[in-house]
């Protein structure tokens, strides 16, 4: 089940399982649990996890930048998703599609965020 929101002053996507987001995301695949995670990027808030505050889950999350399959002809960044994950497993909170992936992760440390919400606020921002 795939659950589009509108929350606070952003939106993200939930996918139950790791399967539905990769069938939706297919250039940009999440691996699965006990699978080499080779290229992907985690950014997990000093090992202490990112307070779920957009479906309040009460669980911390990972944030995971999934780099495309394909690098686009011309583009200097690798662009991809960023998603949250339960420290690699679902539900999987798709927080930005199709984003330059280096600019991605520069903004994230340099905001350091401790919740999701933040994390979702800074992806969403238009200083690309």
């Amino acid at each position: 089940m795939v659950v589009a929101y509108q929350e606070k002053s952003t939106s993200f996507v939930v996918f139950e399982t790791i399967g539905e987001y990769n069938i939706a995301y297919p250039y940009a695949r999440m691996p699965y649990p006990g699978e080499a995670r080779g290229d992907v990027r985690s950014f997990t808030c000093a090992a202490v996890g990112l307070w779920d505050d957009l479906t309040v889950s009460g669980h911390k999350y990972t944030l995971d930048f999934l780099p495309d399959d394909v690098p686009i002809a011309g583009e200097p960044d690798r662009i991809g998703s960023v998603v949250a994950t339960r420290w690699g497993n679902p539900p999987v909170l798709l927080l930005a599609g199709r984003v330059p992936l280096r600019w991605a992760w520069e903004s994230i440390i340099k905001a350091w965020p401790t919740s999701l919400d933040c994390a979702a606020r800074v992806l969403h921002s238009n200083s690309r």
